[in-house]
């Protein structure tokens, strides 16, 4: 193979790592969070603007950063988001209120719309054209590693060392990310001359717009799983460890098989070979969790979603990037992230009242129909004008 071809490259490896090191120190937090907004006062609601807050400081961010990584360089601007995260980590130990843990999460959203936005745009940069669907599969499956193994490991924490045991861990797990992040060797070097900007790429909204519907569940699962299985019932132990600790193992697995394949199959027969079975899983998997009651259905409910999610997410994240120019990547991440983040905050924010008053198959529900939503745009666009699908594809 040629060496323009070339993907598994030192700083491709590099990034890889410290993209598993920064999700696997945040995953710690997304099963264990949610209780510790419980212990600490707060209600569903509360839970939901606490889980919340943290996406929609990303999303305001995201364009921002966007813009920043590409005036400024990408090296500098992942490593003060690490900084800032770890700083986070350990502030949480402090809190001892709803509003002081929300105001903590303000800090944590500013580094991780910083350091995630820059690590998914230094990959861009780094490998072939050809090959950036496959490269974002499997930039994808480190982040999957840490899916598997970050919320798992949370739990476990959690059960033996307490709260506070879990933010020193995700700290410490954080460290060496810092390392592996330094030296990371600088690809992009911005123009001589300023160019003028705007806040959003504007190539990148429509494929944002289809991310935004599919993330609002994505969201929904992340934020109310924990609470969605007690109310359920869905609280045995299985190997001594918590029922839905297993749910975020499957969905890993799942995502671990079908990252690298589908991202193959974007590459080779278009981005519309995985996003559009994508979209469909991950409305399916959102449906089948509104129904799911008993722990094999958790289990079914995870898989399907994760097929959903290993296609769908890096094969848009992708088009969003096919379509901007190579001076405007890092803007293109980052309105992507913007949208993707923004579904996250809805799902978090708006998903929590309605399972307070109705039920969580009502949120669970809605989460597929608006998936749904997603796929009827996006199919419409791509059979719908022979002209945009030559842009697009």
């Amino acid at each position: 193979m040629p060496e323009v071809e070339k993907l598994w490259t030192r700083d491709f490896i590099f990034t890889d790592v410290t993209g598993f090191l920064l999700f696997f120190s945040f995953y710690y937090l997304m099963s264990t969070l949610q209780y510790y907004v419980l212990h600490i006062g707060g209600n569903l609601s509360s839970l939901g603007l606490v889980m919340g807050v943290f996406t929609i400081i990303a999303v305001i961010l995201r364009p921002v950063t966007g813009n920043l990584l590409d005036t400024k360089g990408r090296r500098i601007i992942l490593l003060l988001g690490l900084l800032i995260i770890l700083a986070s980590f350990l502030a949480y130990t402090l809190a001892t209120s709803v509003w002081w843990l929300g105001i903590i999460r303000i800090f944590h959203g500013i580094g991780w719309a910083f350091a995630t936005t820059a690590a998914s745009t230094i990959i861009a940069d780094l490998v072939p054209p050809r090959r950036r669907g496959e490269a974002m599969g499997y930039y994808s499956n480190f982040m999957d590693l840490a899916m598997a193994a970050g919320p798992f490991t949370g739990v476990l924490i959690l059960q033996f060392g307490g709260f506070n045991a879990v933010f020193i861990a995700a700290a410490v797990t954080l460290l060496p990310a810092l390392v592996t992040g330094w030296t990371v060797r600088e690809q992009y070097r911005p123009g001589p001359a300023p160019v003028k900007r705007t806040l959003f790429s504007r190539p990148a909204i429509l494929p944002a717009l289809i991310m935004l519907t599919g993330s609002i569940g994505y969201g929904s699962v992340v934020t109310y799983l924990p609470t969605f299985v007690q109310q359920r019932g869905i609280t045995g132990r299985f190997l001594g460890i918590s029922d839905y600790a297993f749910f975020y193992v499957v969905y890993a697995i799942t995502l671990l098989a079908t990252r690298g394949p589908w991202g193959r199959l974007s590459d080779r027969y278009g981005r519309q070979a995985a996003i559009i079975p994508g979209l469909l899983f991950l409305a399916g998997g959102t449906l089948v969790l509104a129904f799911a009651g008993s722990f094999p259905v958790l289990l079914i409910a995870g898989i399907v979603y994760a097929a959903g999610f290993g296609s769908a997410q890096p094969s848009i994240m992708a088009w969003a990037v096919d379509r901007a120019g190579a001076s405007g990547w890092g803007a293109a991440v980052g309105t992507f992230f913007a949208a993707f983040d923004g579904g996250i905050g809805i799902g978090a924010l708006l998903m929590g009242p309605l399972a307070q008053h109705f039920s969580y198959r009502l949120v669970y529900g809605s989460a597929g129909v608006l998936t749904l939503l997603g796929f009827v745009i996006y199919v419409f666009v791509y059979f719908g004008s022979s002209k945009t699908r030559g842009k697009m594809y």
